[in-house]
């Protein structure tokens, strides 16, 4: 067996060398050249068994060329490459190399793929990347066949998604050249991939997926999840629904999972719309610039071992959406393009984005955005300061003190300025506004309650319980006591 090593470390190279020489089952010749031409030359002299090369050095689409009629003429290929880039990825898949290597490499994989290597695992892959697409297996994979069931030669159903679909195609050149599996047969859909196996150890089979998922991330920096049927025998499409579904656990889980159909997760039912309680939780936090509390909201959606129905979380995120939105009006913050459009792409963010977590993160990172905005805005007099001061009016309606100045002092702002923006938005003054929010709680505490007038004074903001009785005649025309006993009898 002749076997060249192309590296510009020739340091490295020898200790390839002295290794290979060492610990492989076979007799071997190994060359260390330390360029692609010096390959071009001896490679005219000598035909070698095994290439292995340092990817760096492949820069032209002629030398990728190369690699794969070596590979057409029976030669394997091994690449190694420092940085686990994936343009070197893109590069070890176009040209067919059996297996993708970083450095440190592992010198006990090295051998063992080379001793375990055989023409015919790579025939029976080979022919498997030349499948007909009109084949009877997608007919039967898509349509109800009543013809029996199909796993009935022990054979294991699996699925590979990818975490990014772009990166499908470039998954399925990965399986069919990668010899993880020794016999394996791989069908592509749009999405994700079907692989079927002869091996039914589950135990080695998920030591073998775990291998498949690790190799794939570092050959091309993006994960996969695997799905197994490890039900009973049953028709093709019914499999294949019942490990798709499986699939959908990401959602909750991430990547870098193998999950089984007869483990599939129980989700608990949710409140799609916000409460009002978790309202004014919203409202708050955004106004407090309190971004602890909204990490904290966010956070028990994906508390582990804790699932909510998918659906459920996505409207309910969208409900939260709309509080959000709430905030940018308010401080003019839709005006600025760049935040306006990462609104709208945090919206498809919720609605289409496969992983909680991220769709979790991706809300916290735009509301800290905001809240720093909010903040600059107050400073720099940009905030629509009327509609502040009116929520913090609803807010703090009930403290007796509560007053024009105060409210200025919170914003940040003169007392005169707010009274002028305040009547101008409102169409009534400051004093007259905070009169009537405080009325209209204090006729629903005369509904709900049996307290005193003087209680109801305090509970909302009057100090003087006559002052409150004469001002809530001038605005309903009754006194509280006959308001309360009205609405009433109007209700039994």
């Amino acid at each position: 067996m002749k076997i060249f090593i192309i590296d510009r470390d020739y340091t490295e190279a020898k200790g390839f060398k002295w290794y290979l020489e060492s610990y492989l089952l076979n007799e071997i010749e190994v060359y260390i050249l330390n360029s692609i031409d010096q390959l071009y030359q001896q490679y005219q002299q000598v035909h070698p068994d095994i290439l292995i090369v340092e990817i760096e050095l492949i820069k032209h689409p002629n030398d990728i060329a190369f690699f794969k009629l070596a590979r057409k003429d029976g030669t394997e290929i091994y690449a190694i490459t420092s940085e686990p880039l994936f343009q070197h990825a893109l590069k070890a898949i176009q040209m067919q190399v059996t297996h993708f290597f970083v450095k440190p490499v592992d010198l006990n994989h090295l051998k063992y793929l080379i001793n375990s290597s055989t023409k015919e695992n790579k025939t029976v892959v080979n022919s498997i990347g030349d499948y007909d697409l009109t084949n009877v297996f997608y007919l039967q994979l898509f349509l109800n066949n009543e013809n029996g069931s199909f796993l009935k030669d022990n054979r294991l159903f699996f699925l590979i998604e990818p975490e990014y679909p772009k990166d499908l195609s470039a998954l399925y050149s990965w399986l069919k050249e990668t010899p993880i599996f020794e016999s394996i047969e791989i069908y592509p859909l749009s999405k994700r991939i079907i692989c079927i196996s002869e091996f039914v150890e589950k135990s080695l089979f998920e030591k073998k997926a775990r291998t498949l998922i690790r190799e794939w991330n570092i050959m091309s920096g993006s994960y996969i999840n695997i799905a197994i049927y490890d039900r009973e025998p049953a028709q093709l499409n019914e499999i294949y629904l019942e490990t798709k579904k499986a699939l959908k656990q990401r959602f909750y889980k991430g990547f870098e999972h193998i999950f089984y159909v007869s483990k599939q997760l129980i989700p608990l039912p949710l409140d799609p719309l916000l409460t009002p309680e978790e309202q004014q939780l919203w409202i708050q936090g955004l106004e407090n610039l309190d971004i602890q509390t909204i990490k904290e909201f966010l956070y028990r959606l994906s508390i582990d071992g804790t699932y909510y129905e998918q659906d459920s979380i996505r409207i309910h995120l969208t409900s939260v959406l709309a509080q959000i939105r709430r905030f940018m009006l308010k401080y003019n913050l839709h005006q600025k393009a760049v935040l306006e459009e990462n609104y709208r792409q945090l919206f498809n963010i919720i609605l289409e984005h496969p992983i909680l977590y991220t769709i979790i993160q991706e809300i916290i990172l735009f509301t800290q955005t905001l809240m720093k905005l909010a903040a600059d805005a107050k400073l720099e007099f940009k905030a629509n300061y009327a509609e502040l001061a009116a929520d913090l009016i609803e807010q703090q309606y009930k403290n007796t003190k509560l007053s024009l100045i105060e409210i200025a002092n919170q914003l940040g702002i003169t007392s005169n300025y707010l009274s002028s923006i305040f009547s101008k938005h409102h169409g009534v003054a400051f004093k007259r506004y905070l009169q009537q929010i405080r009325i209209q709680h204090a006729q629903k505490t005369l509904l709900e309650t049996n307290f005193p007038i003087s209680e109801i004074a305090q509970l909302n903001g009057f100090e003087d319980p006559n002052y409150f009785a004469k001002l809530f005649k001038a605005y309903t025309g009754q006194s509280p006591n006959r308001y309360r006993k009205m609405l009433r009898e109007k209700r039994e």
